[in-house]
């Protein structure tokens, strides 16, 4: 069967599900192995930091995993969805296909279109659905709403918390790298798994304080007391499979013990993590040390903080990230008497959304930054390259090293994932940042007398802070962004290394929106440049947020660009 069949068969699977009915197959008409899901009823917002949903969402993924072949996996697929939670589905199903070796080639569709009531505002869904009810002749395209206005300060940040594409990055990570991978059940390792966790939201947090700076506000605070009075945050998101708005935060409201887990417990944890910090070492479920050293110690901290799987000691580190989240998400409704929703800090696709998931991020990302204070500094051969240095560096665009933004207009397909009535496709137009095309040229100088193999790292961080003061280079280190990481082959004497951003390492090219050419009612798949490779991936965020400084706002903050060259071995 080829690559575009098994596509075909698997698209329709993720279409329509807000509209899915509590009707599910009788047990007795059920496969075997499906025994033990279906468990979270229908309606709920599924959440895979949360323990109990994510424990049924592995069990799920374990069957489509270990299916026979393309056909079984196909069956099985069929039947979880009119057995399962609509939200566990598409996340179990999501990382079966990226990691089923006869899926590979097949791609996923956007999960924005999936679930679009993830990703636009309740009114604007609102506005399209009475369209479509009136009879349309043609295709009905509404514009996005404002969600927010001038009176609240972050409302300045809304293009960056609120885009579509990184909150589809986010879910997509999660999925490429699940905290519940089982090595024993796939035999594959998901290498560095932990620190990577910690990288690429060190990575979205430094680039938040970075807009924050363009945009004239302070660099965030980060959480720090599980007591202290957080900030507001209303999302304006209904979700569709619940028929419930997502919770509102209002000002004021303070972590508050959920059934599952209390404050308590998430102090005790944090003490927990720096005490081990301080010692050097973890103590695994047998009592045995595990040391925090220079070349596994950030691994395994990720392991334990978010944690997955792979945590060496659940059991006494416990779940401080994922746990965090979820009481974000139900400090309004902690016991669940209300019978509330939870807000968007308990999905990956909704979570970036609010404010306090950069301050909660931060919190964790301090954790890190004190264990790295532990380790001896970098030596000299370590960070040199002998015979080599780069010598300039300058950004090609239509002004030399100036790029220019812009707000563009894109258009979502919202009728693949919600049911409108009609025949005539239902979207809505919305807006995100992009950049003019450019490229980075780098002279470098190899005096060694011989070819090098080298890595180019390509980073940028803001030069100057809130006052207008010169960022120390040790301010700057938790700011800096990597734009791309490449190989390049050094001959003696000067080398010109011209590279363009569109072909960054770093970054993935948004998916089309449109509708696929081939079935009419089939997604458009996310093309293959943003698949994973043996279930691996980067830290990739989407290309056109790549270089998004200036936002809409004149307050643009000067910033650095440093290259580092380093030897390949």
């Amino acid at each position: 069967m080829s690559i575009k069949e098994k596509q075909d068969q698997i698209l329709p699977l993720f279409e329509k599900l807000t509209t899915l009915t509590r009707q599910q197959i009788p047990p007795e008409q059920r496969d075997p192995r499906l025994i033990g899901v279906g468990v979270l009823p229908r309606g709920t917002l599924f959440s895979c930091f949360h323990e109990r949903h994510l424990k049924e969402a592995t069990k799920l993924f374990e069957v489509l995993y270990k299916a026979a072949d393309f056909a079984d996996f196909l069956n099985l697929a069929k039947q979880a969805r009119d057995v399962v939670n609509e939200g566990l589905f598409v996340y179990a199903l999501s990382v079966a296909v990226v990691h089923r070796d006869d899926c590979r080639g097949v791609t996923l569709p956007p999960i924005q279109e999936v679930f679009p009531d993830r990703f636009i505002p309740a009114e604007t869904i609102n506005l399209a659905s009475k369209e479509a009810r009136n009879n349309p002749t043609e295709d009905v395209v509404v514009e996005i709403e404002d969600t927010g206005n001038i009176l609240e300060p972050e409302y300045k940040l809304a293009y960056f918390r609120e885009d579509i594409g990184i909150n589809a990055h986010h879910w997509y990570w999660h999925v490429v790298y699940p905290a519940n991978w089982s090595v024993e059940l796939t035999g594959k390792v998901k290498d560095r798994k932990g620190e990577l966790f910690y990288y690429m939201h060190q990575q979205m947090c430094a680039r938040y304080d970075s807009e924050r700076l363009s945009n004239g506000l302070n660099r965030m605070v980060a959480f720090h007391n599980f007591e202290e009075k957080l900030e507001g945050y209303a999302p304006h998101l209904t979700s569709l499979v619940s028929g419930l708005h997502y919770a509102s935060r209002p000002q004021g409201f303070s972590l508050r013990d959920l059934t599952e887990v209390d404050v308590q417990d998430m102090e005790r944890w944090r003490e927990r993590i720096l005490e081990a910090i301080d010692l050097k070492h973890v103590h695994d479920s047998k009592g045995n040390e595990v040391p925090l050293d220079e070349t596994n110690g950030a691994n395994i901290l990720g392991t334990i903080i978010e944690a997955s799987s792979d945590s060496p000691n659940k059991g006494f580190y416990g779940s401080l990230h994922n746990w965090g989240h979820v009481m974000m998400a139900r400090m309004h409704d902690p016991d669940g008497r209300f019978q509330e929703n939870p807000g968007v800090m308990s999905d990956t696709s909704t979570s970036l959304r609010d404010p306090i998931f950069y301050r909660w991020h931060r919190f964790v990302d301090n954790i890190f930054q004190q264990y790295k204070s532990t380790l001896q500094p970098y030596t000299w051969e370590q960070l040199s390259f002998p015979g080599v240095k780069a010598v300039s560096c300058e950004v090609k665009a239509k002004q030399n090293n100036v790029i220019t933004t812009f707000i563009k207009d894109e258009e979502l397909t919202l009728s693949h994932g919600i049911n409108f009535g009609t025949d005539r496709k239902v979207k809505v137009k919305y807006h995100h940042l992009d950049h003019e095309p450019f490229s980075i040229t780098v002279n470098a100088q190899n005096s060694s007398g011989a070819p090098k193999h080298a890595t180019v790292r390509v980073f940028l961080a803001p030069k100057f802070d809130e006052l207008g003061n010169r960022l120390s280079p040790d301010e700057q280190r938790p700011l800096f962004i990597e734009l791309d990481k490449f190989h390049k082959q050094l001959a003696p004497g000067n080398n010109v290394i011209s590279r363009n951003a569109i072909d960054s390492n770093v970054t993935f090219l948004t998916p089309t929106l449109s509708m696929s050419s081939a079935p009419d009612r089939a997604l458009q798949p996310m093309p293959a440049n943003t698949a994973a490779v043996d279930g691996q991936s980067t830290c990739s965020s989407p290309e056109e947020l790549t270089r998004e400084w200036t936002s809409n706002s004149s307050l643009c903050s000067p910033t650095t660009q440093r290259i580092t060259l380093k030897e390949l071995t």
